[in-house]
């Protein structure tokens, strides 16, 4: 395994917004996070039914805000963690647009930045090569950002990623691992605390039902049966010790099934939520002890609608209409 260091070059959000501004809309392939400096669950970048963001807004319980547009350049399926020790939040990569054939269809990125008192800074830094669908989570107990995996392409088609890396804030280190996950994009990650233990669930490309769990040195994989999926969205409960996973793509059609894992299996709950959808994002407010659900697609149909998950049910507490995708490009 190798280290590499970094140089600070500190960029200012060229539109900050100081005042409410709406909602995201609708978007798929965006990325959440939870602040727990600011007790606020924040958004960032995706696209809606025709283009590709690069705004950060933020979520209260009760409205959007959008924070800031203009840092990082616009992007879908980037990798977004909030680090704790440092304060800050930190994002990797991505690919400059969703579907389609246009010139920057295959603009894969490997750029860290953080977000951090109220303006973006892009670190100068070496680390993973450049790719999108990425698995990322934070863990708190050793205060690295854990990366796995992902997608990018080349002359022969989509090359899938199995290299695993952790971020220390100042610099990122390659983690040599004598087994692990094989090659695969669009796996779910989140980090247990209780535990101590980052949990990966699925992906496209390889075994799409396997779980794994990563200690800081090695993957072990989890004898835990579930039904298949890749790009679905899931965290961790961290007042009831258990992960959340939401919906995904099973390889021939979009589900809106709510799953709890605890360490040892996984288990259908009975919930109605959401529709059927994946290109979701998720991530858990701990102040309110409530997941928080966004967006997703459903192969026609772009989703703007916010949802919570408590005591065992959903609740949709925002709501945009879908838009039906545009075939445009993108």
């Amino acid at each position: 395994m190798h280290a590499l260091a970094s140089v600070v070059v500190t960029i200012i959000a060229l539109n900050p917004i100081s005042t409410a501004a709406g909602t995201p809309a609708v978007r798929n392939a965006h990325a959440l996070a939870y602040d727990p400096e600011r007790a606020r669950v924040l958004l960032f970048g995706g696209a809606d039914e025709r283009s590709v963001h690069d705004d950060l807004w933020e979520w209260d319980g009760r409205t959007w805000r959008l924070l800031a547009s203009g840092g990082p350049p616009a992007r879908t399926f980037p990798a977004l963690a909030y680090d704790r020790a440092r304060k800050r939040l930190v994002l990797f990569g991505g690919n400059r647009v969703l579907f389609g054939s246009e010139g920057e269809r295959d603009t894969f990125l490997g750029d860290t930045w953080e977000w951090s008192e109220g303006r973006w800074s892009r670190r100068t830094v070496e680390g993973p090569s450049p790719r999108a669908e990425a698995g990322v989570a934070y863990d708190l107990r050793r205060q690295r950002l854990v990366l796995f995996g992902g997608y990018r392409t080349s002359g022969a088609g989509r090359v899938r990623l199995g290299d695993t890396w952790e971020w220390d804030g100042s610099r990122w280190e390659e983690k040599a691992s004598a087994r692990g996950p094989s090659p695969r994009s669009g796996v779910a990650m989140t980090y247990d605390s209780e535990r101590g233990r980052v949990v990966l669930f699925g992906g496209s490309g390889g075994p799409n039902a396997e779980t794994w769990e990563w200690e800081g040195t090695a993957w072990h994989r989890v004898e835990a049966p579930a039904p298949g999926r890749f790009n679905s969205a899931m965290a961790y409960d961290s007042r009831r010790k258990e992960v959340i996973r939401f919906g995904g793509w099973n390889g021939e059609v979009r589900e809106g099934d709510t799953w709890r894992y605890d360490g040892n299996r996984w288990e259908l709950l009975p919930a109605r939520g959401p529709e059927p959808r994946n290109h979701a994002s998720m991530a858990y407010d701990e102040s309110r002890g409530v997941m928080v659900l966004f967006g997703g697609h459903d192969g026609d149909r772009v989703f703007g609608d916010t949802w919570e998950w408590r005591h065992e049910a959903w609740s949709r507490v925002a709501f945009e209409p879908p838009r039906r995708r545009l075939d445009n490009g993108h």
